[in-house]
């Protein structure tokens, strides 16, 4: 039996049905995931030995709070498994960012300067459009999204893999094993204006609020995410561009 492990960021309300979302999301009947907290003090020890990780979001920052034990030990454990390991890695909004950040990106404050809650649809580059391949059915791919930092510039091996209106790197490869994605593919309609939205309220004025009540309203597709993530957990690697556009076998339903 494979094991995987979410690396588990968060404090916030709903945490047991938000962790419970993550494993449902990308995990398999035949596979054992534990949740690890990277702020305890053993974290790097119990970390060791998984096949795969999914790292979630979380309310801390990778900039400000990079002196806390959850920063720095999540860092530290991203570094020793570029330097080291073998495992993949999906990181989730937080956990993307932390990705790039460990790996020689660089995180900062939204373009807009303010907070994103609402719902986003992705525009696929050609990169991932050769991944993807005819895996790609259905319409635009749309996700939740809840953040006020994002990834500013993407580690010097990275791959952008799509943007939004939004920002520009909404999901990025580095080292064909490193998976960031800035929306949660995890989180449905229900989860997104039960708690995302409860828990933000206070960021927004009037006006704001009604457009992410309506953005709360739009259709959700994060199976092409999903997909990639889950397909990244079996495989333990993505290829590389290169490799991708060599062996691409069709671009077809890969619309935005």
């Amino acid at each position: 039996m494979k094991k995987y492990a979410v690396i588990w960021c968060a404090d916030a309300p709903g945490d047991e049905e938000w962790q419970g979302k993550i494993i449902s999301t990308f995990g398999r009947k035949d596979e054992q995931w534990d949740v690890l907290h990277p702020a305890r003090d053993n974290f790097l020890e119990q970390a060791a030995g998984y096949a795969g990780y999914v790292i979630s979001g979380s309310p801390q920052s990778v900039v400000d709070d990079a002196q806390t034990p959850l920063v720095r030990n999540l860092i530290a454990f991203l570094q020793a498994q570029a330097q080291r390991g073998d495992a993949p890695v999906v990181g989730l909004c937080f956990g993307s960012q932390a990705i790039a950040a460990a790996l020689g990106g660089q995180v900062g404050k939204n373009p807009s300067g303010r907070f994103k809650l609402g719902v986003d649809q992705l525009q696929w580059g050609a990169q991932a459009q050769a991944l993807i391949g005819a895996q790609g059915g259905g319409g635009p791919t749309s996700l939740v999204q809840s953040h006020g930092e994002c990834v500013t510039r993407l580690p010097s091996e990275a791959v952008a893999l799509a943007s939004s209106a939004t920002i520009a790197h909404e999901v990025f490869l580095v080292d064909g094993r490193f998976l960031g994605i800035q929306g949660h593919p995890e989180v449905d309609r229900r989860f997104l204006q039960e708690k995302f939205m409860a828990y933000h309220r206070a960021l927004f004025d009037d006006e704001q609020w009604v457009c992410v009540q309506e953005e709360s309203r739009q259709p959700l597709d994060a199976d092409r995410v999903i997909a990639l993530g889950r397909r990244l957990l079996d495989a333990g690697r993505l290829p590389t561009a290169a490799t991708a556009l060599d062996a691409r076998p069709s671009t077809q339903g890969i619309a935005p």
